[in-house]
């Protein structure tokens, strides 16, 4: 039986970052405590060994968001207090979510200082790659209260070869994406409450029907898969691979479990009856600007968090009108996955010109309550006031653009310090989602797992072109017949070697999670 393909398509950096299955990169010793190809120690040299007479540092520092409102104006503010506390400037390099710009930048050098990094960036293979700089002993001998502000469990965790290569994101934000919709819609058609699958598509028939203009909802490139993995206890893994966390059963093959045939079938489904586009890669915005343009219903986007940042804080501005809802697809599949300090951190690439003024100023925003806030809030007044309550409001809109909390991609969910943020006002939209998700939190030990593929390089780069020539287009609803479509996806698979990456990285996570755990 032949599949049919509307269009093979190349999936965007963002994309690989929503699915993590479209990775897939070289790596050396990749286990915890047992080190037989240890990346060498850094040695402190002249360029590393602080300011030199008078000379003022300035510091590169690239982040993975676009170019805010009022960044350079809230910079100049941040060298004023840098530049007395420090000695140091800094310029932010904003990447926009680029793959080509970071890895250009990681690999080139270019005079970055401080980049950053996260599990979907391919951190850990680019780590054993020898991409950037070990930390452990620079941070202790030289900067060792960024050592003593960060707990030990944290440090652990972000270890690879027994090294540090990046600086633990401190944070109880629980990751997991979900569902946000228009609940005035759902109640003005008498929709039902949603809870599950089935409730959605209601919603979904029922928007389609009572408001012909609209898109049911917004997918911007294979989250229905990556809904399925929350809704059946997956976490993905590069290569086609994904890790059980809610069984016994480890590493698999991801697309021979029935958890990715619901997903295609399911992206297929939504296709067909015009809930999601068809054409999910033309578009040049978001899904949370396709939201709150008002041609969507609901988008599967972001984890509660970044909900609250970048669709329900926006609206209260531009649609008051709207209420707006988010059901967590990690507490309808009753597992949630912690934050882990080594997703959406900073490191610095083996090139940084200036490493310990760099992790001085990573410690400087850790401790520094003026210049955190000026960095993930604005400047106070223009960009945001401070409710009687104490809370950050938002003094964005239309008619007055200005920067919007954690824009400069250095805060918050980036590089989250708690006890120094300023909680948004109505809070309550994430704190309402959280309490359903902290039940069924669980060990998120594997988001660190640093996967050597070296010795199955050639069956890799086989696997990858499949992924990006068969598996992309399944997830996305582009293919008439599914179950050919799967079958035909696995055969090539198994001719592309994909058994032997699954035993390699299989039996190196067992190993992995053992020795994180002590055993």
């Amino acid at each position: 039986m032949k599949k049919q393909v509307k269009n093979i398509v190349s999936i965007s950096f963002c994309t690989a970052a929503a699915i993590q299955l479209l990775t897939g990169c070289g790596a050396k010793q990749a286990l915890v405590g047992d080190v037989t190809e240890q990346a060498p120690s850094f040695e402190i040299s002249e360029k590393t060994s602080g300011q030199t007479g008078e000379e003022t540092v300035h510091l590169k520092i690239a982040t993975c968001v676009a170019a805010p409102q009022n960044m350079d104006k809230i910079v100049d503010q941040a060298n004023e207090i840098l530049k007395e506390k420090l000695n140091l400037t800094i310029e932010v390099v904003p990447l926009a979510f680029d793959g080509s710009k970071y890895n250009l930048l990681l690999t080139t050098g270019n005079d970055v200082d401080l980049i950053y990094t996260a599990a979907w960036a391919k951190f850990q293979t680019n780590a054993l790659d020898g991409a950037y700089l070990p930390l452990k002993d620079l941070i202790q001998n030289e900067v060792p209260g960024l050592w003593d502000s960060i707990p030990e469990e944290d440090w652990k965790k972000c270890e690879i070869n027994g090294d540090i290569y990046n600086i633990p994101s401190t944070s109880d934000d629980l990751i997991e994406i979900g569902f946000t919709y228009r609940e005035d819609l759902r109640k003005k058609y008498n929709l039902p409450e949603i809870t599950d699958v089935a409730s959605i598509e209601t919603y979904f028939s029922g928007i389609k029907e009572k408001e012909p203009t609209m898109v049911p909802c917004s997918d911007r490139g294979g989250r229905v898969n990556e809904m399925f993995q929350l809704l059946n206890g997956w976490y993905a893994m590069s290569n086609n691979l994904a890790y059980d966390l809610k069984g016994d059963q480890g590493v698999v093959v991801y697309s021979k479990t029935d958890s990715f045939k619901q997903g295609v079938e399911t992206a297929r489904k939504w296709v067909e009856n015009g809930w999601i586009d068809s054409d999910i890669i033309s578009a040049n915005v978001d899904s949370g600007g396709q939201f709150l343009s008002g041609k969507y219903a609901s988008t599967i986007s972001y984890a509660s968090g970044e909900a609250f940042n970048l669709i329900y804080s926006p609206a209260l501005t531009s649609n008051p009108d709207w209420e707006i809802k988010m059901v967590n697809f990690g507490t309808m599949g009753q597992r949630v996955l912690k934050k882990h300090p080594m997703h959406t951190a900073f490191g610095l690439p083996k090139a940084s010109p200036h490493p310990v003024e760099a992790l001085k100023f990573m410690l400087e925003l850790r401790t520094n309550k003026d210049l955190y806030q000026l960095l993930d809030c604005g400047i106070l007044g223009e960009d945001y006031e401070v409710t009687d309550n104490g809370n950050y409001k938002s003094l964005n809109s239309a008619e007055h653009p200005a920067f919007t909390k954690e824009g400069l991609g250095l805060t918050g969910f980036y590089y989250s310090v708690p006890e120094l943020s300023l909680k948004p006002e109505h809070y309550d939209f994430v704190t309402n989602v959280y309490d359903t998700m902290r039940p069924f939190v669980v060990d998120n030990t594997i988001m660190g797992f640093p996967a050597d593929d070296t010795s199955v390089k050639s069956e890799v780069t086989a696997v990858n072109q499949l992924i990006s020539q068969y598996l992309n287009p399944l997830i996305n609803g582009m293919v008439d017949d599914t179950e050919a479509g799967i079958q035909d996806l696995n055969e090539r698979m198994d001719q592309a070697g994909i058994e032997k990456i699954h035993d390699t990285i299989s039996s190196q996570a067992e190993l992995y999670m053992n020795a994180i755990k002590g055993k």
